[in-house]
């Protein structure tokens, strides 16, 4: 059995939330038997065919040049498909395609499907058309209905949260066949471990606590509304002082507002996932201040995985993407989203009190390696796979 994955971007040249999960995937994947394989899209940056950690790695060619939308992502998904008939017909040992998100990923893993017989899975990781400017009506409803037409032409479909099932059942798509696989983490590579004491001093970071912010710098992950809460939160802790690290298109005003908050905030730069582990053990705290949006309330995060199983207290906002992850006054401390008092509360709560922290970090870690590891998590691609091999 050989599988080929479809996405948009692979490791190594790529790092992200997408990557990560893609390549845990096709780790977990190969223990397991499965012969995973990967294509790339064209929007991927130019990079050689390559096995990387012991899978292979194909290309799709360059993007088109074109800044026509409608005509870029026709010729995208026409280039995809061919690139994969080409591959599955060299290798004739393709069991399977597997596309995932984005859309234009599906369209081309179905139509080389059909004409080389195979069966596609379509996995949905998060609801594109929410990224779009909303003013461009026409574009939103075109994306929304090729997402939903994707799902119910696949042979299966895995979403990564029970908020994306729900949607797309709502959409026509039979239940039956909508399969939850949720993100997961290493747990072995982020287990707890006590922080070094040399770590803050190397980059410069004074004593005191450190309320950390890791992660992308967009407008709904309300990095904002921390900015808001950090004036009360030191008035009771003087010496407290967020740091932000992460790039996004909110970047610029957060900036701009945290040149005039002096030692209060910290804005760095994004840190590859190797040194991701040392910032965790170095904070105090782990915020994730969510606004409550479409996206945010159907789709869960990768990160708070990992700072879970690292047994970090978190604080973050009660959306429904993070309420799938954690609990409120079991594994984290939950408050209403867009509420800078109640954030502000919690922080000074928690900073206040030590034990609790510890508490609620250690049934975060055992929940995340018993539930969420991805040795747990990736086996049940088999039920998928084994379904559309009936078909």
């Amino acid at each position: 059995m050989a599988v080929l994955h479809i996405v948009q971007f692979a490791l190594p040249e790529t790092s992200s939330g997408y990557t990560i999960r893609t390549a845990a995937v096709l780790k977990q994947q190969s223990a397991l038997g499965l012969g995973p394989v990967v294509l790339t899209s064209p929007r991927h940056p130019a990079a050689s065919e390559c096995i990387h950690e012991g899978v292979m790695h194909y290309r799709s060619g360059p993007d088109p040049a074109t800044r026509l939308v409608w005509l870029r992502d026709s010729i995208r998904v026409r280039a995809l498909a061919r690139r994969i008939e080409e591959i599955a017909r060299a290798r004739g040992d393709l069991s399977l395609l597997h596309a995932h998100s984005p859309v234009l990923c599906g369209m081309a893993a179905l139509r080389a499907g059909r004409a080389l017989g195979l069966p596609v899975v379509y996995e949905v990781r998060g609801l594109w058309e929410e990224a779009m400017p909303r003013h461009w009506s026409l574009r939103y409803r075109m994306a929304r209905a090729m997402e939903t037409r994707v799902c119910r032409r696949a042979d299966a479909v895995v979403a990564i949260s029970e908020g994306l099932q729900r949607e797309f059942v709502s959409r026509g798509v039979p239940e039956t066949k909508v399969y939850v696989i949720s993100n997961g983490v290493d747990a072995e590579q982020f287990r707890p471990v006590a922080a070094d004491p040399g770590w803050r001093a190397e980059r410069g970071l004074a004593d005191g606590p450190i309320l950390l912010y890791l992660g992308a710098l967009r407008e709904y992950e309300g990095v904002n509304l921390l900015l808001d809460a950090m004036p009360r939160v030191r008035e009771r802790f003087p010496s407290a002082r967020l740091v932000i690290v992460g790039d996004g298109e909110a970047r610029p005003v957060l900036a701009e507002r945290a040149r005039g908050m002096g030692d209060a905030v910290a804005l760095l730069p994004p840190v590859a996932h190797a040194e991701v582990r040392g910032w965790y053990a170095a904070a105090d705290l782990i915020l994730y201040p969510r606004r409550s949006t479409r996206a945010t309330e159907l789709v869960t995060p990768l990160k708070p995985l990992e700072a879970m199983a690292m047994g970090k207290a978190i604080i973050a906002s009660d959306v429904g993407g993070l309420r799938e992850l954690l609990t409120d006054g079991q594994t984290a401390r939950l408050v209403p989203a867009g509420s800078v008092t109640a954030l502000a509360e919690a922080i000074i709560e928690l900073l206040a009190d030590e034990p609790l922290r510890a508490r609620l970090g250690e049934r975060a870690s055992r929940w995340a390696r018993e539930q969420r590891d991805w040795r747990v998590i990736v086996p049940r691609y088999r039920e998928v796979y084994a379904a559309v091999a009936r078909g």
